[in-house]
Protein backbone atom coordinates (compact mmCIF):
# COMPACT_ATOMS: atom_id res chain seq x y z
CA UNK A 1 0.00 0.00 0.00
CA UNK A 2 1.37 3.41 -0.96
CA UNK A 3 0.79 5.71 2.00
CA UNK A 4 0.71 9.48 2.18
CA UNK A 5 4.14 9.27 3.81
CA UNK A 6 5.52 7.21 0.96
CA UNK A 7 4.12 9.54 -1.67
CA UNK A 8 5.42 12.75 -0.13
CA UNK A 9 8.85 11.19 0.46
CA UNK A 10 8.97 10.27 -3.22
CA UNK A 11 7.70 13.72 -4.14
CA UNK A 12 10.28 15.36 -1.91
CA UNK A 13 13.08 13.49 -3.64
CA UNK A 14 11.75 14.50 -7.06
CA UNK A 15 11.45 18.13 -5.99
CA UNK A 16 14.97 18.23 -4.57
CA UNK A 17 16.39 16.78 -7.76
CA UNK A 18 14.49 19.42 -9.74
CA UNK A 19 16.06 22.10 -7.56
CA UNK A 20 19.53 20.70 -8.04
CA UNK A 21 19.62 19.18 -4.57
CA UNK A 22 19.38 22.55 -2.83
CA UNK A 23 18.29 22.14 0.78
CA UNK A 24 19.89 25.14 2.48
CA UNK A 25 18.18 28.50 2.89
CA UNK A 26 20.23 31.71 2.70
CA UNK A 27 19.62 34.40 5.27
CA UNK A 28 19.03 37.11 2.70
CA UNK A 29 17.25 35.54 -0.26
CA UNK A 30 16.32 32.14 -1.61
CA UNK A 31 17.16 31.85 -5.33
CA UNK A 32 14.22 31.16 -7.61
CA UNK A 33 14.44 27.44 -8.38
CA UNK A 34 10.77 26.48 -8.41
CA UNK A 35 8.94 25.48 -11.57
CA UNK A 36 5.69 26.52 -9.87
CA UNK A 37 4.50 30.00 -8.99
CA UNK A 38 1.80 31.30 -6.70
CA UNK A 39 -0.56 33.04 -9.14
CA UNK A 40 -0.81 30.16 -11.61
CA UNK A 41 -0.23 27.04 -9.53
CA UNK A 42 -0.29 27.55 -5.75
CA UNK A 43 -3.28 29.85 -5.45
CA UNK A 44 -5.80 27.23 -6.67
CA UNK A 45 -4.39 24.71 -4.17
CA UNK A 46 -4.57 27.14 -1.25
CA UNK A 47 -8.01 28.41 -2.30
CA UNK A 48 -9.56 24.95 -2.56
CA UNK A 49 -7.83 23.28 0.40
CA UNK A 50 -7.02 26.10 2.83
CA UNK A 51 -9.14 29.11 1.87
CA UNK A 52 -12.16 28.32 4.02
CA UNK A 53 -9.98 28.79 7.14
CA UNK A 54 -6.94 30.77 5.95
CA UNK A 55 -8.63 33.85 4.51
CA UNK A 56 -9.43 37.32 5.79
CA UNK A 57 -12.03 36.83 8.52
CA UNK A 58 -11.44 33.08 8.70
CA UNK A 59 -10.53 30.90 11.67
CA UNK A 60 -6.88 30.52 10.52
CA UNK A 61 -4.28 32.92 11.93
CA UNK A 62 -3.15 34.10 8.49
CA UNK A 63 -4.52 34.30 4.96
CA UNK A 64 -3.05 32.06 2.27
CA UNK A 65 -5.24 33.29 -0.56
CA UNK A 66 -3.18 36.29 -1.57
CA UNK A 67 0.51 36.22 -2.45
CA UNK A 68 1.39 39.12 -0.16
CA UNK A 69 -0.07 37.36 2.88
CA UNK A 70 1.08 33.82 1.97
CA UNK A 71 4.74 34.10 1.01
CA UNK A 72 6.06 35.25 4.43
CA UNK A 73 4.76 31.92 5.75
CA UNK A 74 6.33 29.75 3.05
CA UNK A 75 8.57 27.78 5.41
CA UNK A 76 5.82 27.28 7.97
CA UNK A 77 3.50 26.07 5.20
CA UNK A 78 6.16 23.61 4.07
CA UNK A 79 6.64 22.23 7.60
CA UNK A 80 2.91 21.87 8.25
CA UNK A 81 2.21 20.14 4.95
CA UNK A 82 5.18 17.77 5.15
CA UNK A 83 4.31 17.01 8.78
CA UNK A 84 0.81 16.03 7.53
CA UNK A 85 -0.71 18.46 10.01
CA UNK A 86 -2.40 20.63 7.38
CA UNK A 87 -4.98 20.27 6.06
CA UNK A 88 -6.11 18.54 9.29
CA UNK A 89 -7.01 15.08 7.99
CA UNK A 90 -5.66 12.12 9.96
CA UNK A 91 -6.99 9.15 7.95
CA UNK A 92 -4.36 7.22 6.00
CA UNK A 93 -4.96 7.00 2.26
CA UNK A 94 -5.82 3.54 0.93
CA UNK A 95 -7.11 2.19 4.26
CA UNK A 96 -10.79 2.95 3.74
CA UNK A 97 -12.27 5.51 1.33
CA UNK A 98 -14.14 8.55 2.58
CA UNK A 99 -16.67 10.98 1.17
CA UNK A 100 -15.30 13.90 3.14
CA UNK A 101 -11.60 13.15 2.62
CA UNK A 102 -9.39 16.22 2.79
CA UNK A 103 -5.86 14.92 2.29
CA UNK A 104 -3.72 16.77 -0.22
CA UNK A 105 -2.92 14.78 -3.39
CA UNK A 106 0.77 13.88 -3.69
CA UNK A 107 1.23 16.10 -6.78
CA UNK A 108 -0.05 19.14 -4.90
CA UNK A 109 2.16 18.39 -1.90
CA UNK A 110 5.14 18.24 -4.27
CA UNK A 111 4.24 21.63 -5.76
CA UNK A 112 4.01 23.22 -2.29
CA UNK A 113 7.37 21.70 -1.31
CA UNK A 114 9.13 22.95 -4.40
CA UNK A 115 7.54 26.42 -4.30
CA UNK A 116 8.26 26.99 -0.61
CA UNK A 117 11.88 25.81 -0.93
CA UNK A 118 12.55 27.28 -4.36
CA UNK A 119 12.18 30.99 -3.81
CA UNK A 120 8.31 31.08 -3.68
CA UNK A 121 7.88 33.08 -6.92
CA UNK A 122 4.71 35.12 -7.39
CA UNK A 123 4.22 34.46 -11.11
CA UNK A 124 2.69 36.72 -13.77
CA UNK A 125 1.77 40.07 -12.24
CA UNK A 126 -1.05 40.41 -14.76
CA UNK A 127 -2.86 37.60 -12.95
CA UNK A 128 -4.80 38.82 -9.94
CA UNK A 129 -6.43 35.80 -8.25
CA UNK A 130 -9.63 36.71 -6.41
CA UNK A 131 -9.51 35.56 -2.76
CA UNK A 132 -12.63 33.78 -1.54
CA UNK A 133 -14.79 35.49 1.05
CA UNK A 134 -17.11 34.05 3.65
CA UNK A 135 -19.63 31.67 2.04
CA UNK A 136 -23.02 33.25 1.45
CA UNK A 137 -24.76 30.12 0.16
CA UNK A 138 -25.29 26.71 1.75
CA UNK A 139 -22.75 24.26 0.23
CA UNK A 140 -25.35 21.45 0.20
CA UNK A 141 -27.99 23.69 -1.35
CA UNK A 142 -30.93 25.46 0.32
CA UNK A 143 -31.90 23.53 3.47
CA UNK A 144 -35.39 22.19 4.08
CA UNK A 145 -35.38 23.74 7.56
CA UNK A 146 -33.23 26.70 8.63
CA UNK A 147 -33.01 27.71 12.28
CA UNK A 148 -30.91 30.29 14.11
CA UNK A 149 -29.52 30.74 17.59
CA UNK A 150 -32.39 32.51 19.43
CA UNK A 151 -30.14 35.36 20.55
CA UNK A 152 -26.60 36.50 19.84
CA UNK A 153 -23.75 35.34 22.03
CA UNK A 154 -20.80 37.63 22.80
CA UNK A 155 -17.31 36.19 23.15
CA UNK A 156 -15.68 38.90 25.24
CA UNK A 157 -12.20 40.35 24.85
CA UNK A 158 -10.74 38.37 27.76
CA UNK A 159 -11.88 34.91 26.62
CA UNK A 160 -9.71 33.10 24.10
CA UNK A 161 -11.34 29.66 24.10
CA UNK A 162 -14.77 28.48 25.19
CA UNK A 163 -17.32 25.72 24.64
CA UNK A 164 -20.96 26.74 24.82
CA UNK A 165 -24.23 24.89 24.11
CA UNK A 166 -27.19 26.67 22.51
CA UNK A 167 -30.78 25.40 22.28
CA UNK A 168 -32.43 26.02 18.91
CA UNK A 169 -36.15 25.13 18.93
CA UNK A 170 -37.25 23.60 15.63
CA UNK A 171 -40.97 24.36 16.08
CA UNK A 172 -41.85 21.27 14.04
CA UNK A 173 -45.33 19.80 14.41
CA UNK A 174 -44.56 16.43 12.86
CA UNK A 175 -41.73 13.92 12.84
CA UNK A 176 -38.91 14.60 10.38
CA UNK A 177 -36.14 12.38 9.02
CA UNK A 178 -32.84 14.27 8.80
CA UNK A 179 -30.41 13.15 6.10
CA UNK A 180 -27.85 15.91 6.65
CA UNK A 181 -27.05 19.16 8.43
CA UNK A 182 -24.82 22.16 7.87
CA UNK A 183 -23.74 25.31 9.74
CA UNK A 184 -23.37 28.94 8.73
CA UNK A 185 -21.25 30.45 11.53
CA UNK A 186 -22.12 33.96 12.61
CA UNK A 187 -18.53 34.72 13.68
CA UNK A 188 -16.35 32.77 11.28
CA UNK A 189 -13.11 34.04 12.80
CA UNK A 190 -13.71 32.22 16.11
CA UNK A 191 -16.17 29.35 15.49
CA UNK A 192 -13.70 26.42 15.46
CA UNK A 193 -16.18 23.53 15.30
CA UNK A 194 -19.84 22.75 15.97
CA UNK A 195 -21.54 19.53 17.07
CA UNK A 196 -25.31 19.27 16.62
CA UNK A 197 -27.60 17.12 18.78
CA UNK A 198 -31.28 16.23 18.83
CA UNK A 199 -32.99 16.69 22.22
CA UNK A 200 -36.65 15.87 22.77
CA UNK A 201 -36.34 15.40 26.54
CA UNK A 202 -36.13 19.05 27.63
CA UNK A 203 -32.73 18.38 29.27
CA UNK A 204 -30.90 21.08 27.36
CA UNK A 205 -33.67 23.62 27.97
CA UNK A 206 -33.43 22.99 31.71
CA UNK A 207 -29.65 23.46 31.65
CA UNK A 208 -30.09 26.64 29.63
CA UNK A 209 -32.56 27.99 32.20
CA UNK A 210 -30.05 27.39 35.01
CA UNK A 211 -27.25 29.29 33.27
CA UNK A 212 -26.90 33.05 33.00
CA UNK A 213 -26.70 34.39 29.47
CA UNK A 214 -27.43 32.63 26.20
CA UNK A 215 -26.92 28.87 26.26
CA UNK A 216 -25.05 26.89 28.90
CA UNK A 217 -21.48 25.79 29.52
CA UNK A 218 -19.70 22.53 30.22
CA UNK A 219 -19.84 21.70 33.92
CA UNK A 220 -18.97 18.39 35.58
CA UNK A 221 -22.04 16.40 36.48
CA UNK A 222 -24.25 17.80 33.74
CA UNK A 223 -25.78 14.97 31.76
CA UNK A 224 -25.46 16.40 28.26
CA UNK A 225 -24.72 15.11 25.71
CA UNK A 226 -25.47 11.40 26.09
CA UNK A 227 -25.79 10.36 22.43
CA UNK A 228 -23.84 10.64 19.20
CA UNK A 229 -24.17 14.02 17.46
CA UNK A 230 -26.54 14.45 14.56
CA UNK A 231 -23.73 16.19 12.67
CA UNK A 232 -20.26 17.66 13.09
CA UNK A 233 -19.12 20.84 11.36
CA UNK A 234 -15.79 22.61 11.04
CA UNK A 235 -14.58 25.13 8.46
CA UNK A 236 -13.13 23.51 5.38
CA UNK A 237 -14.62 20.09 6.16
CA UNK A 238 -17.24 18.95 3.66
CA UNK A 239 -20.67 18.33 5.18
CA UNK A 240 -22.41 15.12 4.13
CA UNK A 241 -25.99 14.39 3.16
CA UNK A 242 -27.12 10.77 3.18
CA UNK A 243 -29.13 9.40 0.25
CA UNK A 244 -31.19 6.64 1.88
CA UNK A 245 -30.53 6.87 5.61
CA UNK A 246 -31.73 9.41 8.15
CA UNK A 247 -31.83 10.24 11.85
CA UNK A 248 -35.23 10.73 13.42
CA UNK A 249 -36.20 14.24 14.58
CA UNK A 250 -39.32 13.97 16.80
CA UNK A 251 -42.01 16.61 16.54
CA UNK A 252 -41.13 19.72 18.54
CA UNK A 253 -37.60 18.48 19.34
CA UNK A 254 -34.75 20.94 19.83
CA UNK A 255 -31.46 21.09 18.00
CA UNK A 256 -28.65 21.74 20.46
CA UNK A 257 -25.47 23.27 19.03
CA UNK A 258 -22.22 22.71 20.89
CA UNK A 259 -20.06 25.57 19.63
CA UNK A 260 -16.32 25.57 20.22
CA UNK A 261 -14.95 29.11 20.07
CA UNK A 262 -11.21 29.65 19.75
CA UNK A 263 -9.21 32.77 19.00
CA UNK A 264 -5.81 32.90 17.34
CA UNK A 265 -2.93 35.25 18.11
CA UNK A 266 -4.42 37.53 15.44
CA UNK A 267 -7.84 37.74 17.10
CA UNK A 268 -6.82 37.74 20.78
CA UNK A 269 -8.35 40.51 22.89
CA UNK A 270 -11.05 41.19 20.31
CA UNK A 271 -14.78 40.89 20.95
CA UNK A 272 -16.96 38.77 18.66
CA UNK A 273 -20.71 38.37 18.41
CA UNK A 274 -22.03 35.07 17.09
CA UNK A 275 -25.52 34.07 16.01
CA UNK A 276 -24.93 30.99 13.90
CA UNK A 277 -27.54 29.35 11.64
CA UNK A 278 -28.24 25.65 11.22
CA UNK A 279 -29.54 24.07 8.02
CA UNK A 280 -31.32 20.69 8.13
CA UNK A 281 -31.94 18.46 5.12
CA UNK A 282 -34.94 16.17 5.25
CA UNK A 283 -35.69 12.81 3.64
CA UNK A 284 -38.77 10.65 4.01
CA UNK A 285 -40.01 7.87 6.26
CA UNK A 286 -38.77 5.17 3.90
CA UNK A 287 -35.14 6.11 4.64
CA UNK A 288 -33.39 3.59 6.85
CA UNK A 289 -32.85 4.74 10.44
CA UNK A 290 -29.30 5.74 11.36
CA UNK A 291 -28.16 4.32 14.69
CA UNK A 292 -24.86 4.43 16.56
CA UNK A 293 -22.70 1.77 18.18
CA UNK A 294 -20.16 2.67 20.89
CA UNK A 295 -16.73 1.03 21.24
CA UNK A 296 -14.57 1.97 24.24
CA UNK A 297 -11.08 0.83 25.10
CA UNK A 298 -9.99 -0.52 28.47
CA UNK A 299 -7.96 1.78 30.67
CA UNK A 300 -4.25 1.78 29.94
CA UNK A 301 -2.26 -0.84 31.88
CA UNK A 302 1.25 0.25 30.94
CA UNK A 303 1.44 -1.70 27.70
CA UNK A 304 2.17 0.05 24.41
CA UNK A 305 -0.96 -1.34 22.77
CA UNK A 306 -4.69 -1.03 23.38
CA UNK A 307 -6.89 -3.62 21.70
CA UNK A 308 -10.66 -3.92 21.94
CA UNK A 309 -13.60 -5.04 19.82
CA UNK A 310 -17.37 -5.32 19.52
CA UNK A 311 -19.53 -7.90 17.82
CA UNK A 312 -22.19 -6.95 15.29
CA UNK A 313 -25.45 -8.69 16.18
CA UNK A 314 -27.38 -8.02 12.96
CA UNK A 315 -26.81 -7.22 9.29
CA UNK A 316 -25.74 -3.58 9.05
CA UNK A 317 -24.45 -1.01 6.60
CA UNK A 318 -21.65 0.93 8.27
CA UNK A 319 -21.86 4.62 7.30
CA UNK A 320 -19.26 6.52 9.32
CA UNK A 321 -16.81 6.43 12.23
CA UNK A 322 -16.33 9.18 14.81
CA UNK A 323 -13.19 8.54 16.92
CA UNK A 324 -12.01 10.18 20.13
CA UNK A 325 -8.38 9.63 21.15
CA UNK A 326 -7.28 11.33 24.36
CA UNK A 327 -3.96 9.55 24.85
CA UNK A 328 -0.69 10.08 22.98
CA UNK A 329 -1.01 7.51 20.24
CA UNK A 330 1.15 6.60 17.25
CA UNK A 331 -1.67 5.09 15.26
CA UNK A 332 -5.15 3.55 15.50
CA UNK A 333 -6.41 0.85 13.15
CA UNK A 334 -10.07 -0.18 12.79
CA UNK A 335 -10.90 -3.36 10.87
CA UNK A 336 -14.14 -5.28 10.40
CA UNK A 337 -13.82 -9.08 10.40
CA UNK A 338 -16.69 -11.00 8.78
CA UNK A 339 -17.83 -14.47 9.97
CA UNK A 340 -15.80 -16.08 7.16
CA UNK A 341 -12.64 -14.30 8.30
CA UNK A 342 -12.49 -11.61 5.62
CA UNK A 343 -10.82 -8.48 6.99
CA UNK A 344 -12.32 -5.20 5.78
CA UNK A 345 -10.17 -2.05 6.34
CA UNK A 346 -12.24 0.76 7.84
CA UNK A 347 -9.96 3.45 9.29
CA UNK A 348 -6.26 4.02 9.98
CA UNK A 349 -5.34 7.16 11.93
CA UNK A 350 -1.77 8.44 12.15
CA UNK A 351 -0.88 10.52 15.25
CA UNK A 352 -4.56 11.19 16.15
CA UNK A 353 -5.64 13.87 18.58
CA UNK A 354 -8.77 15.67 19.74
CA UNK A 355 -7.95 19.05 18.16
CA UNK A 356 -10.13 18.52 15.08
CA UNK A 357 -13.08 16.21 15.83
CA UNK A 358 -13.94 14.41 12.60
CA UNK A 359 -16.65 11.99 11.54
CA UNK A 360 -15.17 9.88 8.75
CA UNK A 361 -17.95 9.13 6.23
CA UNK A 362 -17.32 6.06 4.12
CA UNK A 363 -17.38 6.70 0.40
CA UNK A 364 -19.87 3.83 0.13
CA UNK A 365 -21.60 2.01 3.01
CA UNK A 366 -19.69 -1.04 4.23
CA UNK A 367 -22.10 -3.98 4.37
CA UNK A 368 -21.39 -6.28 7.31
CA UNK A 369 -23.34 -9.48 8.03
CA UNK A 370 -24.47 -10.47 11.51
CA UNK A 371 -21.64 -12.11 13.43
CA UNK A 372 -18.98 -9.69 12.16
CA UNK A 373 -16.58 -8.10 14.64
CA UNK A 374 -15.22 -4.56 14.72
CA UNK A 375 -11.61 -4.71 15.93
CA UNK A 376 -9.62 -1.69 17.14
CA UNK A 377 -5.86 -1.81 17.68
CA UNK A 378 -3.91 1.21 18.90
CA UNK A 379 -0.15 1.61 19.34
CA UNK A 380 0.76 4.14 22.01
CA UNK A 381 3.82 6.31 22.40
CA UNK A 382 6.13 5.22 25.25
CA UNK A 383 5.15 7.08 28.40
CA UNK A 384 1.96 8.27 26.73
CA UNK A 385 -0.14 10.64 28.82
CA UNK A 386 -3.90 10.20 29.05
CA UNK A 387 -5.58 13.61 29.01
CA UNK A 388 -9.29 12.96 29.66
CA UNK A 389 -11.63 15.26 27.77
CA UNK A 390 -15.41 15.38 27.76
CA UNK A 391 -16.77 13.05 25.12
CA UNK A 392 -18.79 14.44 22.20
CA UNK A 393 -21.10 11.44 22.51
CA UNK A 394 -21.31 11.02 26.27
CA UNK A 395 -18.81 8.16 26.59
CA UNK A 396 -16.87 7.56 29.80
CA UNK A 397 -13.79 9.79 29.56
CA UNK A 398 -11.74 7.29 31.58
CA UNK A 399 -11.49 5.22 28.40
CA UNK A 400 -8.48 6.72 26.55
CA UNK A 401 -9.85 5.67 23.14
CA UNK A 402 -13.47 5.45 22.12
CA UNK A 403 -15.36 5.64 18.88
CA UNK A 404 -18.87 5.63 17.52
CA UNK A 405 -19.81 3.60 14.45
CA UNK A 406 -22.86 5.01 12.65
CA UNK A 407 -24.84 2.40 10.76
CA UNK A 408 -28.18 1.56 9.16
CA UNK A 409 -29.65 -1.81 10.02
CA UNK A 410 -31.58 -4.24 7.88
CA UNK A 411 -32.13 -3.93 4.13
CA UNK A 412 -29.07 -3.10 2.11
CA UNK A 413 -26.61 -4.89 4.34
CA UNK A 414 -25.54 -7.92 2.37
CA UNK A 415 -23.93 -11.06 3.73
CA UNK A 416 -20.92 -12.54 1.95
Amino acid sequence: MTTRYGRWCLGAAVALVAMGGQTEETETHTPIASRWNYNEHLFPIFRDNCGSCHRDGGIGPMSLVSYQSAYPWAQSIREEVLGLRMPPWKAEDGFGDFRNGHALPAAEMDMILEWSSGGYPQGPRTLRPEPPGAPDEWPLGPPDLEIEMPEPFTLDTGTNELVRYFVLPTGTTGELFVTGADVMPGAGAVVRDVALYVDDTGTARALDAEDDGPGFGEVEGRDFPTTAPLALWSPGRQSVRQEDAARRLPAGADIVARVHYKKTWITEYQEFVDQSRIGLYVGDESDRAVESMLLSSPERTGELTLTFSRDVAEDVSALAILPEVSIETRDVQVVAVTPTGTRVPMLFLREPDTAWPTRYWFDAPIDLPAGSTIEVNAILHPGADHMPVRSLFGADSSAPIRLVLDYAAGAGAAAE
